[in-house]
């Protein structure tokens, strides 16, 4: 969770080497930010509701306009087919009892199979039924059951009930009405997955359906246009005997899809970001060292992880039954895992060097980051036998096997609670370790910086002790952004697990969520685009220039005689013993630390 310690092996490093002083370059933060509020205005515009920036920019503009009718009179869903009813002279026809003027009767060649999917089909006469009486929806037509793909007769033995349901009035006096008098009954079903309210069992299913056709879902106080909901025969427990007719909206997780495909874009933003620093903790020797191996681990696996994941939400076309669904989500669980498991990693080995261990030389840091991979994957790898075991092989029942490829899901079941066995459980405990040790080495921190105060002010030194006055709160800071970004975003992702049900509280998360996703970019921006991480990439980069120059100066080295590098070495060696005599004799009024 906490990498300070890279930094401050960073600082050492800059610090022993003198530099020449750093060109600000700003175009890169500059160009990553204005992504960055790219980013944050779509989103924004996105979730806003009735933006009708949202609609054409993440919709088909062409079947927005169709589907609305802006040629005819009205939508497409407050029409009915009239062909075969009587019609008369006046181009007006009669449907169940509702004469519809000829101004209200149009030509179409096409239907919309649901509220998304249109479908070509052969002209045909079409009236705007709804323009003069309410209008509601059966989900399938009556006597039929819906079967995962369409409307089929239904063959069980339960009672089908009247065709009747409590209407609100404008006065708001209610009454049981029959449907089929009450409003023109269409049969339409708004989208393949549907969420049925059951007041009978949930109090947070009550709703109130209104004379006009629009429902109101009293949990979260919304209206649901006509359109957007259809009336389904509903019971509680298959021992029932009997059907309640009741309302079905689109299912509640597919309220949640433009979220998930935001942050789906948002993990494949992410990962470019992971990836130039590893790039860079590989590249620059100062950073090679124990935390900066750590820290390319933690984000490789998390790389990985975000892309498997970020398939997972954007591809639409895998089965979840399918090998190619399991091999998936498998896949990310390992690396998801793992990465929490670095995260732990790094966590445990800072406030190890805190407590004050030193003296280990490069065998005994090769050995220990050994044992720190087996640790991680190690880990990861026996949670992941564990889940594809009970996943594949065991006879526990639905609700606690983890739901990776169970022919509903590729990634865990979030529904209920096996998702706390097998990945938030675990996570609990890395976070929960992981805080514990950031307090621990935070309090270290904190009295070590309070005895290097008092010894250098022991010293007399000002300007040393202002110079720690003003590095100190710097490192800190960081330390403190760091724990922020790795350890509360994963803490909220938990909290809205445990609230994600709730409607009312969901969506509070989704800016977390996004933050989550976006957590390689962040990790670039406080790793590599600092001043001193800067500085390290311009000195590699002066190095391997001058290494390439020496190359062809070697290849052309008749230009070049041994006389001239000889006098070249001893410059260099006068140069050298001119330093070594002024640190040698300081001058009066500065003291030399002696221990």
């Amino acid at each position: 969770m906490i990498f300070v310690l890279i930094e401050i092996v960073a600082e050492n490093q800059v610090k022993e080497h003198k530099m020449q002083k750093p060109v600000h370059h700003r175009s890169g933060p500059l160009y990553c930010g204005v992504t960055l509020v790219g980013v944050v205005f779509l989103v924004l515009f996105r979730l806003l509701p009735g933006s009708p920036f949202g609609v054409h920019a993440l919709g088909d503009e062409g079947n927005f306009h169709e589907r609305n009718g802006i040629h005819t009179q009205c939508s497409f869903f407050d029409t009915v087919n009239v062909t075969g009813y009587p019609s008369y002279p006046n181009g007006s026809y009669n449907y169940e009892g509702v004469l519809i003027p000829s101004h209200y009767v149009g030509t179409y060649d096409y239907i919309y199979k649901d509220l998304v999917d249109r479908i070509d089909v052969a002209p045909h006469v079409r009236g705007c039924v709804c323009k003069l009486k309410p209008c509601i929806n059966i989900c399938c037509p009556w006597g039929y059951i819906f079967n995962n793909s369409e409307c089929a007769k239904d063959t069980s033995n339960k009672t089908w009930p009247e065709a009747t349901i409590n209407v609100t009035m404008r006065n708001q006096s209610v009454y049981n009405v029959n449907i089929y008098k009450q409003f023109v009954v269409q049969s339409f079903r708004p989208c393949n997955q549907m969420f049925s309210l059951l007041p009978e069992a949930n109090y947070y299913d009550t709703y109130q359906l209104h004379e006009n056709g629009t429902l109101l879902r009293e949990d979260d106080m919304l209206y649901i246009y006509k359109n957007e909901f259809c009336l389904v025969p509903t019971y509680v427990n298959e021992s029932d005997t009997y059907y309640t007719l009741n309302p079905a909206n689109c299912d509640m997780s597919n309220e949640k899809t433009t979220v998930k495909i935001i942050n789906g874009f948002a993990m494949l933003f992410s990962i470019p970001f992971m990836l130039l620093t590893i790039a860079v903790y590989l590249l620059i020797p100062e950073l090679r060292n124990q935390h900066g191996k750590s820290l390319v681990c933690y984000l490789l696996d998390l790389s990985i992880g975000y892309m498997t994941l970020s398939c997972l939400l954007l591809e639409r076309d895998i089965h979840p039954s399918s090998t190619l669904c399991k091999s998936i989500g498998y896949t990310a669980y390992f690396f998801f895992m793992s990465s929490f498991f670095w995260l732990n990693v790094i966590s445990f080995d800072l406030w190890h060097n805190f407590r004050g261990t030193r003296g280990v030389n490069r065998f005994h840091e090769k050995k220990r980051f050994l044992l720190y991979s087996l640790y991680s994957w190690g880990s990861a790898l026996v949670f992941l036998i564990f889940t594809f075991s009970a996943q594949e092989y065991s006879d526990w029942p639905l609700e606690v096997k983890p739901g990776i490829g169970g022919g509903e899901y590729c990634w865990l079941d979030m529904t209920n609670w096996s998702a706390m066995i097998y990945f938030f459980g675990p996570i609990i405990i890395i976070i929960g370790a992981n805080t514990t040790m950031f307090v621990m080495t935070a309090f270290k921190i904190h009295g070590v910086q309070r005895e290097m105060a008092r010894i250098i002010a022991r010293e007399d030194s000002t300007k040393n002790l202002r110079t720690e006055k003003d590095n100190n709160p710097i490192r800190f800071g960081l330390f403190l952004r760091l724990f922020i970004i790795m350890g509360v975003t994963w803490s909220s992702e938990i909290i809205s697990y445990f609230v994600g049900n709730d409607k009312q509280f969901s969506k509070i998360f989704y800016v977390s969520d996004l933050c989550n996703a976006m957590q390689g970019f962040l990790i670039f921006m406080l790793f590599v685009l600092k001043k001193k991480v800067k500085h390290l990439i311009s000195n590699r980069t002066v190095r391997v220039r001058s290494l390439h120059q020496t190359e062809s100066v070697t290849v052309a080295g008749s230009s070049y005689s041994m006389r001239q590098r000889f006098m070249d070495a001893s410059n260099q060696i006068r140069k050298l013993v001119v330093i070594r005599n002024a640190f040698a004799n300081p001058p009066s009024g500065v003291h030399s630390h002696t221990g």
